[in-house]
């Protein structure tokens, strides 16, 4: 979630120097989304609605499913008195999966109700689907564990076991088969970690991985400095087998691992790494200026793909480390904070940035560069504060529903109100 925070603002804050077409091709492309809304508003406040309305449209195009361009568009429709630009632009809403109340706009509300009573009718019937749940899921743990802040999770098959990391108590506790109620600390700061993030069981090292990283939440010792490392611990034991670190390395955050190999993410300097055995050491696969917020990672029909926050979904090349856009349907891709796949290379995306939260299994084309179509697993959940990272084992997906990142302020104390009980919810996709 501090990930989500920190690209939020970005995406809401219109900040830097005056955006000109001949600069556009050099910017990455969050940075010219950036620069484009500058333009929008820059161009909405001069009444030259036409000039904002193209430049808003050229952002949502390079960020497709954005909730920000889409209903910035509504507003400029609003403020320019066409009722045909809100129409479309909230549809296209409705149709990336976003919800949206229509009392939001107010006094046009009613007016569009009235003006366009069949049309009004289905977008509202659309939206409302959205703000519904969907999908159903059971209940695998629910665990107390004060002043915690739970963010990854891991399910060992063999044992049953399930793994969690906890980013504030920089540790990683263990909740076995048994008691679903209770838990044990299997690894902790004595072990070297800072903050735990993203963590996975390896069945063929016999290891649990460990994503250890630094965010403000992190509670650092007098003297102590941030670092970042990928750690493994022994599976039986939580002992420290080994650690893994790599000059320039900023902050990893999740991780993905099959057939002994393992690809970490680099969520501070957006940077995908490689380990290839347990006696290697990390190298660099990916270094992208386009790259704008990496999180979760999944592997599938050859290629490793990546979250990103604020753009969708990248296909990696696992020789080369070439990145390459996955082009969205209709729902967005954005805001995805886990990511997995299944053994026949379906996607399972945990979204969390986009309004409602949605668990979202996602269907490549042939080309693997394409969505071919989208389902909905769960949203709307009883259970759903915030969900975050997710494990996929044996066509089950397991993730955190409520991971507790708001009552957690950045100036550090805290928990601002007691923390709920841990919640890991499993679907069954068969």
């Amino acid at each position: 979630m501090f990930k989500a925070l920190a690209i939020t603002a970005c995406i809401m804050a219109f900040v830097g120097t005056s955006f000109a077409q001949d600069e556009a091709a050099a910017l990455a492309p969050f940075d010219t989304v950036r620069e484009l809304r500058l333009e929008a508003q820059r161009a909405a406040e001069a009444e030259d609605y036409e000039t904002a309305r193209r430049a808003l449209e050229a952002a949502s195009g390079l960020q497709p499913g954005s909730p920000t361009a889409l209903l910035g568009l509504a507003q400029l429709g609003l403020q320019a008195g066409d009722a045909e630009l809100v129409f479309s632009a909230l549809e296209r809403a409705a149709a990336a999966g976003i919800a949206f109340d229509l009392a939001r706009l107010g006094v046009a509300d009613a007016q569009l109700r009235e003006s366009y009573p069949d049309r009004y009718a289905a977008l509202d019937a659309e939206l409302t689907r959205n703000s519904g749940s969907h999908g159903q899921a059971e209940r695998l743990a629910r665990v107390s564990i004060p002043d915690s802040l739970i963010e990854g999770v891991a399910k060992e098959i063999e044992t049953d076991r399930i793994f969690l990391s906890d980013v504030v108590g920089r540790q990683v506790l263990v909740v076995e088969a048994f008691d679903r109620s209770s838990f044990e600390v299997f690894a902790d700061a004595e072990d070297g970690l800072q903050s735990p993030f993203g963590i996975v069981s390896d069945d063929v090292n016999r290891v649990i991985w460990v994503a250890s990283g630094a965010v403000p939440q992190t509670p650092l010792e007098e003297g102590e400095e941030a670092s970042t490392a990928l750690i493994a611990l022994d599976l039986v034991t939580g002992d420290l087998y080994r650690r893994y670190e790599a000059e320039g390395a900023e902050r990893f955050a999740d991780l993905v691992t099959r057939d002994g190999m393992v690809y970490a993410i680099d969520s501070g300097a957006n940077r995908i790494y490689q380990l290839t055995s347990l006696s290697g050491s990390l190298r660099l696969l990916s270094d992208d200026n386009r790259f704008a917020s990496l999180q979760g990672a999944a592997l599938a029909d050859g290629a490793l793909y990546v979250a990103d926050y604020a753009l969708g979904l990248w296909r990696v090349d696992l020789a080369d480390g070439e990145a390459q856009l996955v082009r969205p349907g209709e729902e967005s891709l954005l805001g995805i904070d886990g990511l997995s796949a299944t053994r026949e290379g379906r996607l399972i995306a945990v979204r969390n940035g986009v309004m409602p939260h949605a668990v979202i299994a996602i269907d490549l084309a042939r080309d693997g560069l394409s969505v071919e179509s989208t389902e909905i697993l769960l949203r709307g959940h009883a259970d759903f504060g915030e969900p975050t990272l997710v494990d996929v084992q044996d066509d089950r997906v397991f993730f955190i529903a409520n991971a507790p990142w708001a009552l957690w302020p950045e100036e550090g104390g805290g928990p601002t109100s007691p923390v709920p009980p841990v919640t890991v919810l499993e679907i069954d996709l068969d």
